[in-house]
Formats: structure tokens, C-alpha cells, sequence
């Protein structure tokens, strides 16, 4: 029976595909994929130069070029393990964190949890995206010379880990108040089981669904502040600085290029493009769009199945406790 309502659950099996489809080919590209030197220039048959690089989209280009001719296609394809797999890692750390955060609420007395609450509470209006630009841009931006590539990477991945906490403990603090006001956890306290036997054993099973689709949201999330972050212009992944030139002066022309082509760095390195070569941004705006309405897609579909699931249980419960009518019994002679 489960089996076929996932099967019939069309927004989970087809976000659930698409994102495990993108992130088995972004691996397995990487892993087999024979790196070949970049085209610059398109030649005809007669070996006349017809196109310099970035390329247009066409058949042989789907989604353009680079600068240096490569296929943006792949480049989508390739950083797409990056941009999945670290928004999976921070919403992950995030629901952790939270978790443990939200169950220390939970125990609390009510006077300090109460006020904890009001700064929570206050946070969850705050622009994610603006905090989070102002705290890593000093390490990603200002004095990036000054730190290394791991520290580049991990330092804003804490960030965003750490900036959603208060909102996110917050939610599982009150998710378990909500549980705690049931019956039969009233009764399993008056039975003398401990704080912790009565969370495993009662309460979990209820919050850990619920959790489960937050995490799928905080996937969605965290890849809209990456977008937002590379509109920015800051490199995720980490970054590569190279000079391109030399002026007349003697003073050289410097590049920042994305060094796992994940998308938010994508976005970064080719907005001064937007205008010239509008496809090396909209390539990778596309690809974040394409996935964030999977997740969403996900969302959906883990929403409408645990609502069914509740219908469900509350109308065979009610089946079950139906009134038996005096007519249903007759007197046998």
C-alpha cells in the first residue's frame, strides 16, 4: 500500500528523481569524464574562423560557453554535486544543531524560555541573505588573501549553519510542547518514565516526520541564499584568483573564477557578463530555479502523503468507535 501512494505521489517521485538524476550524473561525470582542452574559436569546414568564445547557445552548446570556450552545460553539470551536496550538509548540521537546541528549550523553565523566544522570535524576520553577506564577507571578500581555501569554505558553511539555528529551535522547542500536552504522555509521566524515555519512545515518533520535511525546506532555502550570495559575488566553494593581462602600465588584470563551478560561484564570476552573454548567468540562475522548485516539489508531496496519512487514521479510528444503535439487536423466539 505504500509503495503504490509513493508511486502515485507525482511532485515527491518527480522532485525526488530529478535531484537524484542531477546528482548521480554531476558524480559520475566527474569521476569518468576525460577533460579535453577548451575551443576558443569555431572553424568551418574550410578552417575559417566563424565564432570566438563564449559561444552562443546552439546544438553543440546547449546552454553556451565560458570565455575560454567551455561547455556551460557541463560546467552546470559538474559543480551540481557541489551546489546539492552542501546545501544537503548545511541544512543537515542545521536541523542537528537545532534539534539539540530546541530540546534544551523544551526543558527550560518557563520564565528563561520565554525570553529566549522573544529573541527568536525577532530573528525570524531578520534578511538571512544580508547577515550572512556581512559576517563571511571579511573572510570571502575583503582579506580573502589572508585566509586559505578551507577556510574559505568551511568558515561561511558555519554561517549558514549556525545563522537559522535560533528560529529553527525555536520551532522543535514548541513542536514538542505541542506533543507534550497529549493524553498519553500525561499518562506515561504518571507511570514515572524519565524525560528521555518518554521523548524516544512517544514523542519522536511524532516530531521526526515533521522534522523531516523542515530539512527538505532548509535544503530550499539554503540554495536560495546561495543564489542570493553569488548575485553578491561570493564564491561558496572557493575561489581562484588569476591574472588575465597586463595593461601598458604593467599593471595586471585580475579574474576571480569559481573553483568547483558551483552555481552560486558561476553566477559571481559572469554577472559583469549579464549584459553581453545574458546565457553565462542564466545558465546557472536556470539550474537554481529547476532545483529549488523540486525540493519544493518534494515538500509538497511529503505534506499531502502525511495529511492523507492522518485523514486516514483519524477516519479508521472513528469507524471503529462508531455508537452501536438499539435496532441493530433483535429478540430471537
Amino acid at each position: 500500500m505504500r509503495k503504490i501512494s509513493l508511486l502515485h505521489n507525482k511532485p515527491l517521485l518527480g522532485g525526488g528523481l530529478f535531484i537524484l538524476l542531477l546528482l548521480i550524473g554531476s558524480i559520475l561525470y566527474g569521476l569518468f569524464s576525460d577533460p579535453q582542452e577548451p575551443q576558443k574559436v569555431l572553424l568551418d569546414e574550410n578552417n575559417n574562423a566563424v565564432e570566438l568564445a563564449p559561444f552562443s547557445p546552439s546544438t553543440k552548446f546547449p546552454l553556451g560557453s565560458d570565455l575560454d570556450g567551455n561547455n556551460f552545460l557541463l560546467k552546470i553539470l559538474e559543480g551540481a554535486k557541489f551546489t546539492i551536496g552542501l546545501s544537503i550538509l548545511v541544512a543537515f548540521f542545521r536541523m542537528v544543531v537545532s534539534f539539540v537546541g530546541g530540546y534544551i528549550l523544551y526543558l527550560l523553565p518557563g520564565t528563561f524560555r520565554r525570553l529566549l523566544d522573544g529573541l527568536a522570535n525577532a530573528l525570524h524576520y531578520a534578511p538571512v541573505t544580508i547577515f550572512t553577506y556581512v559576517l563571511i564577507a571579511p573572510v570571502i571578500l575583503s582579506f580573502s588573501w589572508s585566509y586559505d581555501t578551507s577556510t574559505k569554505v568551511i568558515f561561511p558553511m558555519l554561517v549558514l549553519i549556525l545563522i537559522s539555528v535560533p528560529v529553527l529551535s525555536l520551532y522543535v522547542q514548541n513542536e514538542l510542547h505541542l506533543i507534550a500536552e497529549k493524553e498519553f504522555i500525561e499518562s506515561a509521566k504518571v507511570m514515572g518514565g524519565s524525560h528521555f524515555q518518554i521523548f524516544r519512545k512517544h514523542m519522536a515518533p511524532f516530531l521526526y516526520p515533521k522534522l523531516f520535511v523542515v530539512f527538505i525546506q532548509q535544503v530550499g532555502q539554503v540554495l536560495i541564499v546561495f543564489a542570493h550570495l553569488g548575485l553578491l559575488n561570493v564564491f561558496i566553494g572557493g575561489s581562484d584568483v588569476r591574472i588575465m593581462e597586463y595593461d601598458l602600465e604593467g599593471e595586471a588584470t585580475i579574474e576571480v573564477f569559481s573553483m568547483s563551478n558551483e552555481w552560486a560561484g558561476l553566477i559571481a564570476q559572469n554577472f559583469q557578463y549579464v549584459s553581453s552573454f545574458p546565457w553565462m548567468v542564466l545558465a546557472p540562475v536556470t539550474a537554481f530555479a529547476l532545483t529549488i522548485l523540486a525540493v519544493n516539489s518534494i515538500v509538497y508531496g511529503l505534506t499531502h502523503m502525511y495529511t492523507y496519512r492522518k485523514r486516514r487514521k483519524k477516519s479508521i479510528e472513528s469507524s471503529t468507535h462508531s455508537v452501536i444503535r438499539e435496532d441493530s439487536f433483535y429478540m430471537k423466539s
